[in-house]
């Protein structure tokens, strides 16, 4: 069950990117599920909530002036499954006709399996550091990351409000919960133990992260993997955008 769960993300993310080179917005639509939201460092993070907003808001005119032909895969991987929601970490670059390199972004891609579609809900953009030391990032995501939970155990609402950044989205599967501001966020009654952490993809701006984690309710306590979109827009680090799944039964 689990390997075939990779081929459907893997399945997934290949169509995206190769509706996407046919310069056919509607074929490039269908590879999505909506509503859709590609969460980045830079500019407003709008929502297309169907198909069609998609395709009318699609245009490839900025991106052929650039001197684009195609798009390749540098890397895809899954990083987690469940029946109905994969992660895959993957980073792209493109192309001239002629080769040359124009562009390369890290992506977390979240996949869900919306009414028997399995489509791309969301695109957790990163910006691309190439060679540049991240590791200062990281420790202040990690760190934010590990406030956050802390202050969540503690029930400190406003503290934790201050640790996203807006809007903030949570990825369901065929539905997102949007934060509009600051006091639209609210915490819940469960508490949240950190089991692992890890640097997914890190930009000079922005850092996808990999989670492994437990909620701790009074009847049960539940697993979930999870990646984490955390962004420093207006000299404010946050999160921006988080995604969790029940693992899939591998058995």
């Amino acid at each position: 069950m689990a390997q075939d769960l990779e081929n459907i993300g893997l399945a997934a993310v290949d169509e995206f990117i190769n509706t996407f080179n046919s310069r056919n917005a509607d074929q490039w639509a269908n590879s999505l599920n909506f509503p859709h939201v590609r969460p980045s460092p830079f500019g407003p993070v709008n929502v297309a909530e169907t198909k069609e907003i998609y395709v009318d808001q699609a245009s490839y005119d900025r991106i052929i002036d650039s001197g684009w032909d195609h798009t390749e895969w540098d890397y895809k991987r899954v990083i987690h499954t469940s029946s109905d929601k994969i992660h895959v970490a993957g980073q792209w670059s493109r192309y001239t006709k002629v080769g040359d390199k124009i562009l390369t972004t890290p992506v977390v891609y979240v996949v869900t399996n919306n009414d028997g579609h399995w489509g791309i809900q969301s695109r957790f953009g990163c910006d691309y550091a190439g060679e540049d030391d991240t590791s200062g990032l990281e420790s202040r995501a990690f760190n934010l990351l590990t406030t956050f939970v802390f202050q969540y155990n503690k029930k400190s609402e406003a503290v934790c409000r201050e640790c996203l950044n807006y809007p903030h989205f949570e990825i369901g599967v065929g539905h997102l919960t949007r934060n509009a501001t600051l006091t639209d966020y609210s915490i819940g009654s469960e508490e949240i133990d950190i089991r692992s952490m890890v640097a997914l993809q890190t930009g000079k701006h922005s850092i996808n992260v990999g989670m492994d984690i437990t909620l701790i309710a009074d009847s049960a306590n539940s697993d979930f993997q999870a990646v984490i979109n955390i962004t420093d827009r207006d000299d404010h680090l946050g999160i921006q955008a988080w995604s969790l799944l029940e693992p899939a039964d591998v058995e």
